[in-house]
């Protein structure tokens, strides 16, 4: 949001510039099967194993082909060794002809197996795909008696043959990704990932004997029928199946305690649980359909409640989590390009830029918009608009000149032929200055800006506002019409866009100021609501307005949340429209929508928004807001600032430390790890959509696959978007053509786990990573490796 975007440290910004990079060692990657057994690795496997199979080979001339009946497992060990320095298990696997296959990996510490497992599959029939799993992921990291690893069979049952080749330990520094948590935790050693302690019992959430893991635990005393609560915003439960955690009855035991979900607040059915033992810890796995909350989109409470009316001695409970789903074993697309839905407006590829970028005016920053082929760009930049003076290039109240002024920001804006959105100063400007700054764009630089937006955020206290009454949407509307006057003498053809939230009630920044919603006949005092009915009370209409959005709340980020967060734009696009026919009647056909910021989290940024996640985020924001009205859609942004001291948890996915809302740092030349997965992401989506493409229906039967597609009629293509927001499986996916006659051959282009893992580590390609796919007919499978984004070019993607 904007306070947090406005504090960005300048000095941080400059320092970046030196491009300072540490310098980590790493082990040699150590080969564990080539061909045949390397390194001392031998095969003391249950499964029936050739390890010189010539049916199916990923490359050279042999891979291992295993048998598997039931739980038998390929069993690859090695003498003891310390594996400090290393990072990932990684081989290649393939289903053979019949697929289906699930397996669970394992790591062996001293030849036991260890506790936890990763597991993968269905295998894809016929597909060789590679597998990478972090060793801190089996437990393995670090560890000095590491033995091997075990493939299981996970199903009871025999399994067709499968094949797997390429097998190696890879070399590692320090910062590695996490093992990804399948699910989300709700204490680990603390309250995470938004969940909060809204307990009445009373509750230790730090306390250190005894835990099941890590260093701390939760210790409840219960006076009768109080409760340990865990609280969190209401978050859809479709990506989940049990809710897990370990309890401990303490020195007494015998607790009776009932667990019960809430939906938006609504207590559903008990679950009993049996009374707990004494000094002993248990790991309980409850379905969340047996507590009344599975796929439910308001999952908002869950609480251990003392049932027996007793006072009971202190439990403890530890490491309390949400586990994934698992994918099912088909998961269905259906594209359907009979019934095109919008045409795709080159402005929902924008970015916004902003006046501390010191990097902004060089060869550099034009070198790498034009590589992603960017379409637009808006400046100058949050919550400074409302303090920026253009024609000074001072902020109110600073004597320092800016970086990046406005002239500056019109040289890259040509250069790259971006259209061009402008945000003049509401909150200590005038009209006047708005208006010569209307003249300086259009009339003298001829750079025929379209969008002008009035102030950032203004409904928000953060905002600077100098006005007798701030942040009042009233004084907001009076004060836009003369802004809006002033700025069409200059230029009658431009475009001017007013700020507004998604709803009625919020931001009620005064309670004298009441208005009655001429459909509904309810009575609200939210900003949108009165700013709405203001611009009919004073005959103005805007031609646009900006809406934007941020998911999660600094310190509580999930990563899975993120990833099923982007599904509601058109929820939000649907309640923006019905406010503005509800107050503007006639009048609000002729004004658009326009998102001109969105990003993972509204301050502080933490790893999470420089980590592959948020490349997947982003590309499932765009094909969300694809499917609605909006006319623009603006990340934020272009280059930002690195953010060492936020939510850094290594419950987070990513091997950056360090958070930046920026989709490249400010290093000149920038090389791969210079530019973040959320660059990478942005370029991959040119090859899906840029503008003209016409919007088709595509459906995905699971929440973790998001589905996406266009039809682009000057390359005779149906363009598929697929993006993989599982950190582990590799799901088969089933795509269903309707309404197309596809060639026997697509163009891939896939960017994920490991071209991020080669920005990391400096060994391979970062880069989006191009492919071919043979096509049987109108329906074809395709396995997106886990946490990945693919489209998927099929030629000759006509409608009949």
């Amino acid at each position: 949001m904007a306070t947090a975007k406005q504090r960005v440290s300048y000095l941080v910004l400059l320092a970046a510039t030196f491009g300072l990079r540490a310098t980590i060692q790493a082990q040699t990657d150590q080969t564990v099967y080539d061909d045949s057994l390397e390194n001392s690795w031998a095969n003391w496997s249950w499964s029936t194993v050739n390890l010189a199979s010539t049916t199916t080979v990923h490359s050279g001339s042999t891979a291992v082909a295993v048998d598997a009946s039931a739980w038998s497992a390929l069993w690859l060990r090695h003498d003891p060794f310390d594996t400090t320095g290393y990072g990932n298990l990684t081989f290649w696997i393939n289903g053979g002809a019949a697929g289906g296959q699930k397996l669970h990996v394992v790591a062996t510490l001293s030849d036991a197996g260890g506790s936890s497992g990763v597991d993968i599959g269905p295998l894809a029939a016929n597909t060789w795909q590679q597998v990478t799993i972090p060793l801190a992921a089996l437990d393995a990291s670090g560890v000095a008696n590491f033995t091997g690893f075990w493939l299981q069979e996970w199903t009871g049952n025999t399994q067709p043959t499968y094949y797997v080749d390429d097998v190696a330990i890879t070399g590692s520094v320090p910062i590695v990704p996490p093992p990804p948590l399948v699910g989300m935790a709700l204490y680990e050693d603390a309250f995470a990932n938004g969940w909060q302690n809204w307990s009445w019992a009373t509750v230790n959430a730090g306390n250190t004997n005894p835990v099941n893991s890590g260093t701390s635990s939760i210790a409840v005393t219960s006076p009768p029928y109080t409760a340990l609560r865990f609280h969190h915003d209401a978050m859809d439960t479709q990506a989940f199946a049990t809710l897990t955690f370990w309890i401990n009855g303490g020195a007494s035991g015998g607790q009776q305690l009932k667990i019960n979900a809430l939906l938006s607040g609504t207590a559903q059915p008990d679950y009993p649980l049996p009374p707990l033992a004494a000094n002993t810890w248990a790991k309980i796995s409850i379905p969340l359909s047996a507590l009344g909350a599975a796929n439910k989109p308001d999952l908002t409470d869950i609480w251990f409640q003392e049932s027996a009316g007793l006072s009971e001695p202190t439990y403890y409970i530890d490491d309390v989590r949400l586990d994934l789903a698992p994918p099912p074993a088909t998961v269905n697309v259906t594209v359907d390009a009979r019934h095109p839905q919008r045409t795709v407006d080159p402005r929902m590829f924008g970015l916004n830029t902003a006046i501390w970028d010191g990097s902004f005016n060089t060869a550099t920053t034009a070198g790498l918009l034009n590589e992603v082929d960017n379409q637009a760009l808006r400046y100058p930049g949050g919550s400074i608009s409302d303090l920026y003076h253009w024609q000074t290039d001072l902020a109110e109240g600073n004597t320092y000149l800016w970086p990046t002024n406005f002239d500056a920001f019109a040289t890259i804006a040509s250069a790259t032929k971006a259209q061009a959105y402008i945000t003049v100063n509401y909150g200590t400007g005038t009209p006047e200055e708005a208006a010569a700054w209307v003249r300086r764009a259009n009339r003298v630089k001829h750079l025929g800006v379209g969008y002008w937006e009035i102030g950032n955020e203004n409904y928000g206290t953060w905002e600077a506002d100098n006005n007798t009454r701030p942040h009042d949407p009233v004084t907001y509307v009076t004060r836009f019409k003369e802004y809006a006057r002033q700025m069409k003498a200059v230029d009658p053809c431009i475009k001017i866009g007013a700020v507004l939230v998604a709803d009625e009630d919020s931001n009620a920044n005064y309670t004298d100021e009441t208005v009655t919603n001429p459909r509904t006949g309810a009575t609200h005092n939210g900003w949108s609501a009165v700013m709405l009915a203001t611009f009919k009370r004073l005959g103005v209409t805007p031609d646009f307005v900006v809406y934007h959005r941020y998911e999660q709340a600094p310190g509580g980020e999930n990563d899975i949340f993120l990833l099923t967060a982007a599904r509601t734009w058109p929820r939000d696009a649907a309640a923006i429209r019905q406010m503005l026919s509800d107050y503007l009647g006639r009048e609000a056909c002729r004004v658009e929508i326009n998102c001109t910021e969105n990003n993972s989290v509204y301050g502080s940024p933490g790893k999470q928004t420089t980590s592959l996640v948020n490349g997947l985020f982003l590309a499932d924001a765009l094909g969300s807001i694809l499917q609605t009205e909006f006319a623009s859609y603006f990340w934020w942004d272009l280059r930002n600032g690195q953010e060492t001291g936020n939510n850094n948890s290594p419950m987070l996915y990513g091997w950056r430390n360090y958070g930046d809302y920026g989709i490249v740092d400010a290093a000149t030349p920038a090389g791969p790890a210079d530019r973040y997965p959320t660059f990478y992401t942005y370029k991959l989506l040119l090859h899906f959509a840029r503008g003209g493409e016409s919007v088709v229906p595509a459906t995905s039967d699971y929440i973790l696959l998001g589905a996406y597609a266009v039809l682009d009629p000057a390359a005779h293509t149906v363009n598929v978007l697929l993006i993989n927001k599982h950190p582990t499986a590799t799901p088969n996916v089933s795509i269903t053509l309707h309404g197309i006659r596809p060639g026997t051959r697509a163009t891939t282009y896939t960017y994920g786990i490991p071209q991020d893992e080669a920005a990391r580590s400096g060994t391979g390609s970062a880069d989006v990573v191009q492919a071919m796919l043979t096509l049987p007919g109108g329906t074809f499978t395709y396995a997106p490796a886990p946490y990945s984004v693919t489209v998927i070019q099929i030629k000759e993607g006509r409608a009949r």
